[in-house]
């Protein structure tokens, strides 16, 4: 069995110096992948850099600035000279009621979690066209499911499945891959400040689903998925 099914590609990771995006990185990294890191926070990224097992460039930035994501495939082309996959594990979570969703706070989440999503796979689409790439999406469980407090993450994780949906027929006459991944809870820095410990400890743990991730993306591309579903064994809030 190839222990490292992803030798020869390179792999562009955003959100990739924490939480899932940083386990999904470890993944690809351990199964042969290059790797490029984007995200706010150079010191995380370099930090990840420094760990992974194969060549890694960082790109700080924020990824919904103007010209950040042409700047990040342009560096990924220029210390790789190729693309073969997209993670977009960046997002941002935050509740508020209908009530206190004001347009400044849904336009913030909208923008972070969708259109960002949609400018970096434009400009990465003809880079992923000549590798016969792929895109994961890294959406939610709030995209099937309603949840209090949720109206604008919801829409903009049912906006990503949407999204994933369209691509999936855009790319099958390019031999791009899209796989969406919609998690429920994972015990990671999202979650400061809203869950206790004893509910944390029963959610999914971030490093097991950067090893889902990688694995899905090293399968054999004769085999499609469709949105993926993955939550807890139990409800980690009926551990309250």
């Amino acid at each position: 069995m190839n222990q490292r099914p992803l030798d020869g590609h390179v792999g562009l990771v955003t959100g990739g110096g924490s939480g899932v995006g940083a386990a999904i990185a470890r993944g690809l990294a351990d199964r042969g992948a290059e790797l490029v890191l984007t995200g706010r926070r150079e010191d995380r990224l370099r930090q990840l850099a420094g760990e992974t097992a194969t060549a890694t460039e960082i790109v700080p930035g924020d990824i919904t600035a103007p010209g950040v994501p042409e700047r990040v495939v342009d560096r990924t082309l220029e210390r790789f000279g190729r693309l073969d996959m997209v993670v977009h594990a960046a997002g941002l979570f935050e509740k508020r009621s209908i009530e206190d969703t004001d347009d400044a706070f849904w336009h913030r989440i909208l923008e972070v979690n969708l259109r960002a999503v949609v400018s970096l796979t434009r400009v990465a689409w003809q880079h992923l066209r000549e590798s016969g790439g792929q895109v994961v999406l890294i959406s939610s469980a709030a995209a099937l499911q309603g949840f209090p407090d949720n109206t604008a993450y919801a829409a903009s994780k049912g906006g990503m499945n949407a999204v994933g949906e369209v691509l999936r027929e855009e790319a099958r006459p390019h031999g791009i891959r899209i796989l969406t991944l919609c998690p429920a809870q994972i015990d990671t820095e999202l979650w400061d400040g809203m869950a206790p410990d004893s509910v944390r400890a029963q959610m999914m743990h971030s490093a097991g689903v950067g090893e889902l991730v990688a694995e899905l993306v090293a399968s054999d591309r004769s085999i499609d998925f469709g949105p993926i579903s993955i939550q807890p064994p139990s409800n980690p809030w009926d551990s309250k």
